[in-house]
């Protein structure tokens, strides 16, 4: 037991020292203790449901979860997925404009936000997590609807789009993690043996606000509703496990070399990404229009991992218009050889990026 916590002092330390005042000075800000501050307390489950829920939030009962979701607007559906320790509010933005014209639906999806995880995390695998997604749509009683997912969301979006092609009417992604690819320092340490068993137990949220700082292009852009929400989000009851067990997920699928289905996607695609995303390349937005048909890319000069949160304005326009059938044009030049420097780019591709 003493060797166990000298780790945790050891990973606390280490956590701080890479991190700088300013990360720390935002995990203390956001937590409502010393104790939170440090990674040892949780945060009632009450206090983040009152938190954040509101007039929209309903509950889905699928696969042992009580899938917690929002449902705002009239209109076409559209449904949106967050991605890896984020929460169906990093979508506020975008669901204020969609909801004017549109039936928006966002989710917490599986092992984040107010559902959580599964009680034998053991049991919480990739087939779980699009298998439960698949499964909700059916339980809300969706036919026909678009989707938006980013990160890890866009993963599962593209998965549901490939499995059900003549469900989806629209789908777009932002930088969307699918492909082989090397994996954020914060997967590979949290996944190492030592550490993913402290982790389990012990998350200092600096390590969470270091993540926000990395995977957005200009930190000017973080707002601290988003930055609190990141770090009580991580303190959950059964978040740890959770995260852990995402990024051990996630990690696996970096390496994996297998064929992916979006060939079969037969909806209209907009992929959406950060120039200066820091976690998945822009590079990579290249594998996904070649390999789904009917697609186009924008890439946004500037920003990170999380576009809609990050400049939420200009792509939440920029996702009416597609949906609305009009030509996305791209925001600022791009150097051609920078936004497809592998061998194979189709003229298409270059296409799509130059205008």
């Amino acid at each position: 037991m003493q060797r166990f916590y000298s780790h945790i002092i050891v990973l606390f330390f280490l956590a701080f020292g890479i991190s700088g005042c300013s990360s720390m000075g935002a995990a203390m800000k956001a937590s409502p203790s010393f104790a939170n501050s440090i990674g040892f307390a949780e945060i009632p489950y009450d206090d983040l449901t009152e938190r954040y829920t509101n007039e929209y939030s309903k509950w889905a009962d699928v696969n042992g979860l009580k899938i917690h979701y929002q449902d705002v607007g009239e209109g076409p559906t559209i449904v949106l997925v967050h991605g890896i320790m984020s929460s169906l509010q990093t979508w506020d933005d975008w669901v204020m404009e969609l909801s004017k014209s549109y039936r928006v639906i966002s989710l917490d999806v599986p092992g984040f936000g107010l559902t959580g995880a599964p009680e034998a995390i053991d049991d919480f695998n990739e087939d779980y997590l699009l298998n439960t997604f698949a499964k909700f749509i059916d339980v809300i009683e969706l036919d026909n609807f678009s989707i938006a997912g980013n990160s890890l969301g866009g993963y599962i979006a593209a998965q549901y789009a490939s499995d059900y092609p003549d469900r989806v009417d629209h789908l777009i992604l932002l930088d969307p993690i699918a492909y082989p690819q090397e994996v954020p320092w914060v997967m590979d340490f949290a996944t190492t043996p030592v550490i993913s068993t402290i982790g389990n137990y012990f998350q200092p949220p600096v390590l969470v606000t270091m993540n926000v700082k990395q995977v957005y292009g200009d930190h000017q852009r973080i707002e601290r509703r988003h930055m609190d929400r990141y770090v009580h989000m991580a303190q959950r009851s059964g978040a740890k496990a959770s995260y852990i067990k995402i990024m051990e997920i996630l990690k696996s699928r970096s390496t994996e070399e297998a064929p992916l289905p979006f060939a079969q996607i037969k909806a209209p695609t907009l992929i959406m990404w950060g120039e200066k995303d820091a976690w998945v390349p822009h590079e990579l937005s290249q594998r996904w229009n070649e390999d789904i048909r009917n697609s186009q890319v924008v890439i946004y000069p500037g920003v990170g991992h999380m576009p809609m949160e990050e400049i939420p304005d200009k792509t939440v326009m920029d996702a009416i218009a597609f949906l609305n059938g009009e030509k996305v044009s791209q925001p600022a030049p791009i150097s051609k050889g920078k936004a497809f420097s592998q061998p194979g780019a189709t003229e298409r591709q270059i296409e799509a990026v130059s205008n």
